[in-house]
């Protein structure tokens, strides 16, 4: 390809994230992960990089920016964004409002079990690579995910 083209086609790819980013901007809950963390421990910049990687499928990026922005369709998402009658509090809970906040960190229902699983599984995924890369053994791509030390 030549050069001229390639910086036509960069020119195009930085216009159309402005122009995505601007749209994403104007949303009604826009930014809500932004607003929401500690902006000394990260730079906005540095937070998306892994959208340029391009590891993952484009449902799976649409899904996780939607849980940033708490844009899940939650009961609290429900009654202010949809406007439904009804009780925004989690159906867990009932203490907070159902937000995805919430549901990934916060109730304290789900603090009792599933989020100390959450964090045995990938701390032994991490401690699985990392003694892996240690010993030089290459993880082909259908067996990366798997948890060696989960148990049944």
């Amino acid at each position: 390809m030549n050069d001229a083209k390639q910086d036509g086609m960069q020119h195009m790819k930085g216009r159309l994230g402005e122009v995505l980013n601007k749209k994403w901007k104007n949303k009604v809950m826009r930014r809500q992960y932004l607003r929401n963390i500690n902006r000394q421990l990260i730079s906005e910049e540095g937070m998306f990089l892994w959208l340029l990687k391009g590891d993952l499928k484009a449902e799976t990026e649409s899904e996780i920016v939607a849980a940033q922005d708490q844009a899940l369709n939650t009961k609290y998402y429900a009654t202010k964004i949809l406007h439904a009658e009804m009780d925004s509090k989690c159906r867990l809970c009932q203490q907070h409002n159902e937000t995805i906040d919430n549901i990934i960190s916060a109730c304290p229902i789900l603090t009792k079990e599933q989020y100390v699983k959450r964090h045995d599984e990938v701390s032994a995924q991490i401690h699985f690579s990392n003694i892996c890369k240690e010993i030089g053994v290459q993880l082909d791509k259908k067996n990366a995910g798997t948890n060696m030390y989960q148990t049944h």
